[in-house]
């Protein structure tokens, strides 16, 4: 089967959220997330600031100028980090018509999976290929845990078209 298909930048940026959030999935030891990590810091911090106030544990008592200047520093840390997280999605989109992005073919074969692309070409043997993934229509071929083939929704024409390329797939995976 030979496929057509042309990666947006749009494509590329749903792929790396896809591919963090598959690498960054919690493990079942009890991980839990950044953000609900910080929260459940915060809420120990003034449970504990009520419990070592020796007058009265009342609300009217709670200093909260001294609460809000405890917590800038994580509020400023949070900030930061996504406002650097989002510097650094940006500056990562490859260059339009490059390896990446634009209009390339791939051709599965028996032997493996043959991509075309402007700039060359590559060949990856069935070993190679890791998982195939679906999301949200589009289909990601990895190759490892962050390179992968990437087989945006409209490049097919029906569910059927999709459908066959998967159980294709599923023969060699």
């Amino acid at each position: 089967m030979i496929k057509t298909i042309t990666v947006t930048k749009t494509d590329y940026l749903n792929f790396t959220n896809y591919a963090f959030k598959r690498l960054c999935t919690p493990q079942p030891k009890g991980g839990i997330g950044f953000i609900k990590n910080m929260i459940i810091w915060c809420v120990l911090t003034i449970a504990f600031m009520f419990v070592f106030q020796i007058d009265s544990i009342s609300l009217s008592s709670f200093h909260w100028p001294s609460a809000a200047i405890a917590a800038l520093p994580f509020v400023v840390f949070i900030v930061a980090y996504y406002i650097n997280m989002r510097k650094l999605r940006q500056s990562s989109i490859p260059h339009e018509n490059g390896l990446m992005l634009g209009e390339k073919t791939i051709e599965f074969a028996t032997a493996g999976i043959t991509e075309i692309n402007p700039l060359g070409r590559c060949f990856y043997k069935w070993e190679s290929v890791e998982s195939v993934e679906d999301n949200s229509g589009d289909l990601y071929i990895f190759l490892d845990k962050l390179l992968a083939l990437i087989i945006p929704a409209s490049s097919f024409s029906s569910d059927i078209e999709k459908a066959e390329l998967q159980s294709i797939l599923k023969k060699y995976v």
